[in-house]
């Protein structure tokens, strides 16, 4: 046996022996590039757009919008479920006493169970009003 095969080129090498033409990866590379200058280029004039016609969209301001009080700092919740919990209390508390709502015109509360009481007996008319005052 002889090892003739060896001493010149196999026929079948096991890699690549040609170059990648550098051309096509150079023209889609700037092809690449192009593209994504024009994108950046569109949102900024999109955006100018944007910024120009905006006051154009905007609702005008309330007319009680200057008498708004202005915080100076956020607004947080120290204990929201302390919060929470006074909050069912004073609904708990509107809600199963009775007390005054206006004075001056002679509207009153009284306790829910008490109000479906009398609207089960026909003896009150329902006057339901929404309050501000508790």
């Amino acid at each position: 046996m002889t090892m003739d095969n060896h001493a010149g080129h196999a026929p079948d090498p096991g890699h690549e022996v040609t170059d990648v033409p550098a051309r096509p990866l150079a023209q889609v590379a700037i092809a690449i590039a192009v593209l994504l200058l024009g994108s950046f280029l569109a949102m900024f004039i999109l955006f100018r757009i944007f910024n120009y016609y905006q006051p154009l969209f905007d609702d005008p301001p309330h007319s009680l919008a200057a008498a708004r009080q202005e915080t100076t700092g956020p607004r947080i919740q120290i204990d929201p479920p302390r919060q929470k919990f006074d909050l069912r209390e004073t609904e708990k508390q509107v809600l199963s006493t009775y007390g005054w709502v206006n004075k001056d015109v002679g509207l009153a509360r009284i306790p829910v169970d008490r109000a479906m009481e009398l609207l089960a007996e026909k003896k009150v008319t329902l006057n339901v009003g929404v309050s501000e005052d508790p």
